[in-house]
């Protein structure tokens, strides 16, 4: 007999001893923690989900965050340094940037100026309104310097309408990766439908929070799946738990 009562799975469950590649922990550096003390919220949020660790990934964004390698590099080191003082010796931070696909990206590639998330793999992100003309050729550029893209979040550009338009990053040699909060409404319907259309067919590469705040972190608890969708977001966790 058809149950309404169906069994949901929270997330939070399977996320013990994982490393959250995305994220915006770093304090005073973007639109992520504000503070060293918003930070340290973070960080006990990440606890109470069984991360070990983070890989922060500020933004690098023209005529937004003007940040480059020494700023980031600066900021982690002056952040280790508080969470030292601070007593918090048992959680991970490092970090790599989240950079946006605009015109210095160019650049940044030539010179090889970059902080890749491991080895040489490249979070990146796009316009979510639009696709710039130039996407295609700095995706093959970055490849051509000797990188890996990863894809931020593609179940979140507006203009990527289906499961198809998604893939073809795949085949132009580019990771994907799920923001967990897609998983629920946050981010809206459309977006929940692509990242579950996509999660349960094994597209994604990798997943992380991309928290910004204390508030998305407990958002992550309420996510449940069905016992349909579960096998599909376990084979996710092992993918990202031996990314490297």
């Amino acid at each position: 007999m058809f149950s309404f009562f169906t069994k949901k799975y929270h997330i939070a469950d399977y996320l013990h001893g994982l490393t959250d590649f995305h994220c915006h922990l770093l304090p005073e550096i973007d639109d992520g923690a504000q503070s060293p003390e918003v930070s340290l919220e973070m960080i006990g949020e990440y606890k109470s989900l069984g991360y070990k660790g983070v890989i922060a990934t500020p933004h690098i964004m023209e005529d937004f965050y003007s940040n480059n390698t020494a700023i980031i590099l600066a900021k982690l080191d002056e952040f280790q340094n508080f969470l030292s003082e601070s007593g918090f010796t048992d959680f991970s931070v490092k970090a790599a940037a989240e950079y946006m696909m605009d015109k210095q990206f160019d650049s940044l590639v030539l010179k090889k100026d970059l902080l890749p998330l491991v080895g040489k793999k490249v979070l990146v992100e796009m316009s979510y309104l639009q696709k710039m003309i130039y996407t295609d050729s700095q995706l093959f550029e970055l490849k051509q310097q000797g990188f890996t893209p990863i894809l931020a979040h593609p179940e979140r550009y507006v203009y990527l309408k289906d499961r198809t338009e998604v893939l073809d990053f795949k085949k132009k040699g580019c990771y994907l990766q799920l923001n967990l909060l897609s998983l629920s409404q946050h981010y809206g319907s459309q977006v929940h439908h692509k990242a579950l259309d996509l999660l349960c067919n094994g597209h994604y590469d990798i997943m992380g929070t991309d928290a910004h705040n204390p508030r998305h972190l407990k958002a992550i608890k309420q996510i449940t799946l069905t016992k349909k969708q579960l096998p599909f977001f376990e084979a996710l966790v092992e993918k990202t738990r031996n990314f490297c």
